[in-house]
């Protein structure tokens, strides 16, 4: 061998957005992970899906291809929109602070509460935007046990 160290790691974004694309399917499908597994027919636990969908966990080819099918698209379909998301420009949202205090998805609890607390520090007036970038969007995922591009989809969600 070379003697040069290779991080262990260095798949982890695209690990992270691949799995954020897959909940997201799954989501949108309005499926469990229990369902999830129940269709697959193999031996696949809620646990190791979890592990996939977090980035945790390096997924084969072929349990892609096994659970694009159940999700209702294909593997090439997922991969290309996980090619788009990670070659885009850092993520970044301008919202206003009382969106966020109206959020009624649980997941969004913790930066509910940040945000109530943030604009009962505001002197009356006009209602306040923040800009959250890419950053400040990874640290408030990481407060909701969300991916950055789970909380950007609800925040969006909400803010309609």
């Amino acid at each position: 061998m070379s003697g040069v160290a290779v991080d262990p790691d260095f798949d982890q974004p695209f690990r992270e957005a691949l799995g954020a694309r897959l909940r997201l399917l799954r989501r949108g499908r309005r499926l469990s992970r229990e369902r999830v597994c129940a269709l697959l027919h193999n031996d696949m636990s809620i646990g190791t899906l979890g592990s996939y969908e977090s980035g945790a966990r390096r997924l084969t080819v072929s349990r892609l291809v096994e659970l694009c099918e159940v999700l209702g698209t294909t593997a090439h379909d997922v991969l290309a929109d996980v090619h788009r998301d990670l070659r885009r420009p850092g993520p970044r949202i301008r919202i206003r602070l009382r969106v966020i205090t109206r959020a009624r998805d649980p997941e969004l609890r913790p930066l509910r509460a940040w945000a109530e607390a943030r604009v009962a520090l505001l002197p009356p007036g006009p209602e306040p935007e923040i800009e959250l970038d890419e950053a400040a969007l990874r640290e408030a995922a990481t407060l909701c046990g969300l991916s950055p591009t789970e909380l950007l989809h609800l925040l969006r969600e909400e803010s309609w």
